[in-house]
């Protein structure tokens, strides 16, 4: 039983090293995009808010404006979880060896 742990151990090694490897720059990537995407959220919301304030467009302009926005807020999250998913296969692998 040892000797197929051990096999199985180095079979997998490199499958868990890609999969590190792969995690590592989702979560940079979802760092990155975290800041742009809620950057443009914000301006989203802003230039709804302020259209709508001054009467430069109408209440529907001004809605579609927010849900732009909530939109752009939420792609973020949405890698996070790929992140878990990752997370999630790689225990299992490591559970096995």
């Amino acid at each position: 039983m040892k000797a197929v742990q051990w096999i199985l151990k180095v079979a997998l090694l490199p499958v868990r090293i890609i999969l590190a490897l792969f995690r590592l720059f989702a979560e940079f990537l979802a760092e990155v995009s975290a800041h742009i995407f809620r950057g443009i959220a914000f301006l989203s919301l802003l230039t709804a808010l302020l259209s709508y304030g001054f009467g430069i467009d109408d209440a529907d302009g001004c809605l579609r404006m927010l849900l732009a926005g909530f939109l752009f807020y939420l792609l973020p999250c949405m890698i996070g979880i790929v992140i878990v998913a990752i997370t999630f296969l790689e225990e299992c692998i490591s559970s096995l060896t």
